[in-house]
């Protein structure tokens, strides 16, 4: 049976990526670190950036765009990010996406989603191999019903937990900084991201990164309290990893299983 294998290169405010790959194809979400960290990170975690074949940009944001430009391989944004990108790729490696319309690989298709964040027509994304599906989510201010849906049945979930509120208003920033992260084209806060968790939570989702958490503004303890209270709440079985600025993650193998049945979650009202 053919597998779906994850690794967390980065998270946070200092450069995002994701690996992902299945069958003949290899894929980076987002590449904000420099390519030489890239590749070091690559090797550590026992893969080889030179095996890439696609990178897939969330937004145009150097945090996770750095690197696209001169990794040498196709890159896939939407025509807003294209536009927005400080250091493009070859016109010959650009490749236009649109949310909603899926992008199907050898061995991988990727879909992706629209979000409000305060960028040029931002996208999250969900990989699917035909068996396990996983979707990261992050740098957004508020949950849409189309986020919702689109993150339905997933085998693993990367999920933006960028500050504690609390902290925020407390912390050092200036307060239109604050104003910006807590507002709807922001990012999510843990009891954003919780919630959102929770109205998306089934049997069958094995693995659970926190991402992008704030350096400032929120902590390891609060985030994974925040996440672990609502798979406890419901009995999920769920592994919780804090994505890390510092490291990557170890590499997850994603392969098909059987949901097991929660306990009824409350109906939730993320939107209006």
């Amino acid at each position: 049976m053919r597998s779906v294998r994850l690794c967390v290169l980065s998270s946070g405010s200092g450069g995002n990526s994701l690996w992902v790959d299945a069958g003949a194809t290899r894929i980076l979400i987002d590449a904000g670190l420099p390519l030489r960290e890239t590749a070091r990170r690559c090797k550590g975690a026992g893969l080889d950036v030179r095996d890439l074949t696609d990178v897939f940009l969330t937004h145009e944001h150097a945090d996770h765009s750095h690197a696209a430009g001169i990794l040498g391989v196709r890159v896939h944004a939407t025509r807003g990010t294209m536009r927005s990108l400080r250091d493009p790729p070859p016109e010959e490696l650009r490749f236009a996406v649109r949310a909603g319309v899926a992008v199907r690989l050898a061995g991988l298709t990727v879909t992706p989603v629209a979000l409000p964040h305060d960028a040029c027509e931002p996208v999250a994304y969900v990989v699917d191999d035909g068996a396990t599906r996983a979707a990261v989510l992050t740098d957004l201010g508020s949950v849409t019903a189309g986020v919702v849906r689109a993150l339905r049945d997933l085998d693993a979930l990367i999920l933006e937990m960028n500050h504690d509120v609390q902290m925020l208003l407390e912390g050092p920033y200036p307060w239109s900084l604050k104003q910006r992260i807590r507002g709807g084209r922001g990012h999510l806060s843990n009891e954003q991201g919780a919630c959102l968790l929770e109205s998306i939570l089934h049997g069958g989702l094995r693995h659970l990164v926190l991402a992008h958490l704030s350096e400032h503004n929120n902590s390891e303890k609060h985030a994974r309290k925040a996440a672990e209270g609502v798979l406890a709440k419901h009995g999920s079985h769920a592994k919780v990893c804090i994505g890390s600025q510092g490291r990557a993650l170890d590499p997850v193998l994603l392969e098909p299983s059987r949901a097991v049945p929660l306990r009824k979650a409350r109906q939730l009202a993320l939107f209006g």
